[in-house]
């Protein structure tokens, strides 16, 4: 009789916490802003902007469970921009700046649940060689987020794992071990006679998150893919291949849907061909026979792909839709060894901020650096989640590669463009199984 009794108590709980489910369902809210500067504004490599190709974008993606005070909140912002100021570099500190704005027009919300995060275009702003940029999109971004909190509205959500061929391991190995990142300042090519071996993985999956209004309506997709946005170069502002994401998905999906670009670690990826260059720009030209330049055809063809990989595993995602999924966020500091490429003890450590967000049985983890691949699938491979979507580039920190990088010399693994080594990647792959581990406990 006991026996009986406990467990109609442990049954009666359960059906309470589902009605308790039921009352607070997840909440969505979307909302963007136009960053596209005004005027001139300072570019990368000291260049200065002569006009815009297409705009710049911050989008928003505000989530929260639970009520109250005691409600799970967390707000993702995706940027047009090469990186975000986090006050590791010399200049202003957008990653605070916006925050102090929504903090001040939401007091609910607390600065750490506040992540944002950058596409790596290099035709964008050096938003911290200018100040005047950085402050107006700083509040253009903000005033985003304030929006899409306050337009969270019961919804769903549901995750997929499609594939596109966006970007390629970019660092080409002679035969005497010396590497060379293909694009940079170190020129290099696997047509050289020395040429020996692409250095690394490519990483082509496309991680996926659809958020649903509660009538079952497809109101925007997180779209993670291990590529920076780096076709375009030169003066012209531009958010580069994913301009062409957004008008290919507008297309399919309605120009109502919201678009959240994420960069999952691709320090060592980049949109350069590396092998079967004149097999993809004659593809490209047949693809797109209207266009006649290069980079733009280039960023088509990504652009197709990814547009590709989204649309198909979409039909998927209707029947999977979670109305009341697990919602957790952690964040932590993490002092990193500073030196390069090993720590030295005179130096202060480089602090950093990680974050993990659970979502349902999948998971969000951040980093601020040009994190190299092989760093991201260590925490891909480790993680309790069903899928992991790495984020680099959720702050301004430099390359941090790999020891068979640094042992060949390659521009991302060498001490002019890094301000931590292995042993710091070591360290933050540890302390971001730490977080996800602690989300599934």
């Amino acid at each position: 009789m006991r026996k009986q009794m406990q467990a109609a108590v442990f049954f009666l709980g359960l059906a309470a916490m589902s009605l308790v489910a039921a009352a607070v369902p997840c909440r969505v809210g979307w909302a963007s802003a136009d960053i596209t500067p005004e005027g001139r504004a300072a570019m990368r490599g000291g260049a200065v902007s002569t006009g815009v190709m297409d705009p710049l974008t911050a989008t928003v993606l505000a989530l929260e469970s639970g009520d109250g005070a005691a409600s799970e909140k967390v707000i993702f912002i995706s940027c047009d921009l090469q990186h975000i100021t986090d006050g590791n570099r010399p200049g202003v500190n957008m990653r605070d700046d916006v925050r102090k704005l929504v903090v001040r027009a939401v007091p609910e919300l607390k600065a750490e649940q506040i992540i944002l995060m950058a596409t790596h275009t290099h035709a964008a702003p050096y938003a911290s060689r200018d100040e005047q940029y950085s402050r107006f999109a700083s509040a253009r971004i903000a005033e985003a987020a304030v929006k899409a909190w306050k337009n969270r509205k019961p919804g769903g959500i549901s995750y997929g794992l499609g594939h596109a061929v966006a970007g390629h391991n970019r660092i080409a190995v002679d035969r005497d071990g010396v590497a060379r990142m293909v694009g940079s300042m170190q020129r290099g090519s696997v047509s050289a006679p020395g040429f020996s071996h692409i250095e690394g993985f490519e990483d082509h999956s496309v991680h996926l998150l659809y958020t649903w209004d509660k009538e079952g309506k497809l109101t925007g997709v997180v779209v993670n893919v291990a590529c920076p946005a780096q076709v375009q170069r030169g003066t012209l502002v531009s958010a580069d291949f994913w301009h062409e994401v957004r008008g290919e998905l507008a297309g399919r999906l309605g120009p109502d849907v919201s678009i959240l670009p994420q960069l999952s670690a691709a320090g060592d990826q980049a949109t350069t061909v590396m092998v079967e260059k004149k097999a993809e720009e004659r593809m490209q030209r047949l693809m797109f026979p209207k266009t006649t330049d290069s980079r733009l055809l280039r960023r088509k063809q990504i652009a197709r792909r990814i547009a590709d990989a989204v649309a198909s595993v979409l039909p998927l995602m209707k029947g999977v839709i979670e109305w009341n999924p697990v919602l957790a966020h952690k964040h932590e500091r993490v002092d990193l060894p500073r030196g390069f490429p090993r720590p030295d003890p005179s130096l202060p450590v480089y602090p950093v901020e990680i974050h993990a967000v659970r979502i349902a049985d999948a998971a969000m983890v951040t980093n601020p650096f040009e994190l190299y691949l092989d760093c991201g699938i260590r925490i891909k491979g480790r993680s309790p989640a069903i899928q992991t979507f790495m984020i680099q580039l959720a702050g301004s920190g430099a390359y941090l590669p790999t020891r068979r990088a640094v042992a060949g010399g390659g521009y991302g693994a060498i001490a002019q463009t890094c301000v931590v080594g292995p042993d710091a990647g070591d360290q933050l792959v540890d302390a971001s199984l730490r977080l996800l581990n602690d989300l599934w406990r």
